[in-house]
Order: structure tokens, then sequence, then C-alpha cells
């Protein structure tokens, strides 16, 4: 294999969600002759004939695995990691190419079972299709059975993006989880505060100003050094007042009386 020369290498990318969708965007976007978007597969086919359709000529799309293409150069499972492993063992002693998963949280020895060769591409970023955004710009973590193969990745990854890195699965589980709290926890947290202002007849936008100053500071400042609020302050006599107002609401009451408890704990030690 070569990332450098010849003719471009086949991959065929497996998944037509959130991250596949975002991924091959990127593989056409690179323009690079050393690796093709050729095919995509989704069980059933149809989002993978509107990704192939968004995407121009020279994509086919596929609904089953009967019709895979079981000679190309790349595999990338970009799939959700409940249906990884079983779609890794379906395609086991078929699909002989170099097989990479976009997983944060499955290991490389689940994936792999014993396959080589095989690696992971971790995409570090939050996706939605509807949502366009600049690959290059996405932190990129590699792993791999073997160097020649971590090298072959590591390639890929800087045809795709500016930030590629070596990561454990110990890692990436670690970064995983890390964006978990970081990301889908907060965003949680802001739909909760966006439902209780337009339950009181607030715009449910009005937060993003303060958002938006909370992420940029922590461009500069360590989290902790961020934190501001009653909590951070010690005031007991608001953190009281907001329980009072969600007592009739009794999840809300507890989430915040935790998470409230958490901060004034960890500012106290410093």
């Amino acid at each position: 294999m070569s990332l450098s020369e010849g003719t471009p290498e086949r991959l065929v990318l497996l998944g037509a969600g959130n991250v596949a969708t975002h991924l091959a965007r990127a593989l056409v976007a690179s323009a690079s002759f050393a690796v093709r978007l050729t095919q995509i597969y989704s069980p059933g086919g149809r989002s993978a004939r509107a990704l192939a359709e968004e995407l121009g000529e020279g994509i086919s799309a596929v609904g089953s695995l009967e019709e895979l293409d079981l000679d190309a150069d790349w595999y990338i499972f970009a799939v959700p990691d409940d249906a990884l492993i079983s779609l890794a063992a379906a395609l086991r002693g078929r699909a002989r190419g170099l097989w990479v998963h976009t997983s944060g949280s499955t290991s490389l020895a689940e994936f792999a079972g014993g396959y080589r060769p095989a690696g992971v591409l971790y995409p570090l970023q939050t996706f939605s299709k509807a949502k366009k955004l600049d690959f290059t710009e996405v932190p990129l973590y590699v792993e791999a059975t073997d160097p020649e193969t971590e090298e072959w990745i590591l390639l890929l990854g800087g045809l795709l993006s500016r930030s590629v890195a070596r990561a454990t699965s110990q890692q990436r589980l670690v970064l995983h989880l890390g964006a978990v709290f970081a990301c889908n926890f907060s965003n949680h947290l802001i739909a909760v505060a966006e439902e209780l202002l337009t339950r009181h007849g607030l715009p449910e936008k009005a937060l993003l100003p303060l958002i938006d100053e909370m992420t940029a500071k922590l461009h500069t400042l360590p989290a902790r050094q961020a934190q501001t609020g009653p909590a951070r302050r010690g005031d007991e006599r608001t953190l009281r007042r907001h329980e009072r107002f969600l007592a009739s609401e009794p999840e809300l009451e507890h989430l915040y009386s935790l998470l409230s408890r958490q901060i004034r704990e960890r500012s106290e030690r410093g």
C-alpha cells in the first residue's frame, strides 16, 4: 500500500450517520489522489444513498453486506459502537483490506479480534449531519496493530486534518469519557436550562451570550478557575432560594443540589 503515488487506493465507508457523513465529506474535500472513496454501506442502503448522492459521482451505495466491495484497500467502520463488533465479525475472512474504526470507546483488540492490518482513526468532535464544520480542525487519534499500519493511518489522517496524534485504547477511552462529561452532559444541561426558560415565557436562546463567554474563557483559563456562580461563592441564601423554586420538580432539584455540592467541595479544596 502507498498513499503517495500510483493508482488511488479504494476506500469503503461502512456507515452513513453523523461521523460517517463528516468523514466522507472530508475524504472527498481532501481532493487527494492517494485515497478515493468508492462505496458507502448502511443497513438497507437508504442513508448511504442519500450521502452518496450528496457527494457526487463515482461513489456507489449499498444496503447489504452481500453487495459490498470485498477487494478494496481500506474499510473504515464508522457505525454505532453497539453495531461495530458484530459488523466486524460478519466481515472477518471476507474483506481483506486495512480495517479502521472511528470509535472512542471500543478497544483495538476487541475490534480486530486477531485480524491484521487494523487500526483506529478517532475524531474527537461532536458531529451533526446538518451542521457543517472544518474537518481539518478536528483532532484525530490513531492506534494500529503494527507500526507499518500505524504509519498508513497517520498518513491518511494527515490528509484530512492538521491535528493527528497517537493514542492507546485506554487513552482513547479516557478522551471519550471526558468528551461525554464536557460535551454531552453540558449540552443536556443547556437543554434543561432552555426548557426552564421557555416554560416561564423567556426566549429559549437568552443564555447564548453567557454560554459563549463561558466557552471563550476556557481557551485561556483552566475550567476550575473559570468557575463562577452561587455554589462557587458559597452563597447559601441563593442556593436555598433556587432549591425552593425547584421543589415542584424533584429530579431537577436533586440535580441542582448534587452539582452545587460538587462545585462547593471542589472550590473549598482549592
